[in-house]
């Protein structure tokens, strides 16, 4: 059960991650260690519980067999003052402890075994997971790099400030002044020229 949750938690984990690399809207960024940690944290409380009733079940053998050990001293105590028909009774109640003996480590030994695979499927996502972020950081920060516009300063140093009206583009004021567009997108720094709001004022480069 273990690992079928851990495997299904990396499943998730891949998909959370591919769905923020192709640029989905559902999935933010932040939100992704938010969900992982939530998973690991039920995983963490499921295992728990496995875990609690496994120490459990060791206690209850425990104590039989502590009953068992009393009565078996109560045996050995009688069978000393007489002999016969109940040395079989003896030795069936020592077998069942030696049954019982066996089950207990038996018991403990897959507990052992299960924390430490526990430990090391933990151990692995976590390894995965800053290797997956290290990937999405570096992917987001090539695309920021790819979409930052750059801007040259080869444009005259004379000119004028004009204030855009309703109607007006970079291209029409350019035209107006008989300027050139690259000079007004490069010496305003304008990342988009079709987004040029009424009201902006712009340095208009002139020869």
């Amino acid at each position: 059960m273990v690992c079928v949750r851990v495997y299904s938690r990396f499943c998730a984990f891949l998909v959370l991650c591919l769905l923020f690399l192709l640029g989905l809207d559902t999935v933010r960024a932040e939100d992704i260690p938010k969900i992982l940690l939530a998973n690991l944290k039920q995983d963490q409380e499921l295992t728990s519980r496995e875990l609690n009733t496994i120490r459990s079940e060791v206690e209850m053998l425990r104590r039989e067999y502590a009953q068992l050990r009393v009565v078996v001293d109560q045996v050995q105590r009688f069978l000393s003052q007489s002999q016969g028909q109940e040395n079989s009774k003896f030795t069936e109640l020592q077998n069942k402890v030696l049954v019982l003996e066996l089950a207990i480590k038996q018991t403990e030994k897959a507990r052992s075994l299960m924390q430490e695979e526990l430990n090391k499927k933990f151990q692995q996502i976590v390894e995965q997971m800053n290797s997956g972020f290290e990937q999405v950081t570096s992917v987001k920060s090539a695309q920021a790099k790819a979409s930052t516009p750059t801007f040259s300063s080869d444009y005259p140093k004379n000119g004028f400030v004009h204030k855009v009206d309703k109607g007006e583009t970079v291209s029409s004021i350019a035209k107006k002044y008989e300027s050139q567009v690259n000079w007004i997108i490069n010496a305003n720094q304008i990342a988009d020229p079709t987004k040029v709001f009424v009201g902006r004022e712009l340095f208009v480069p002139q020869k």
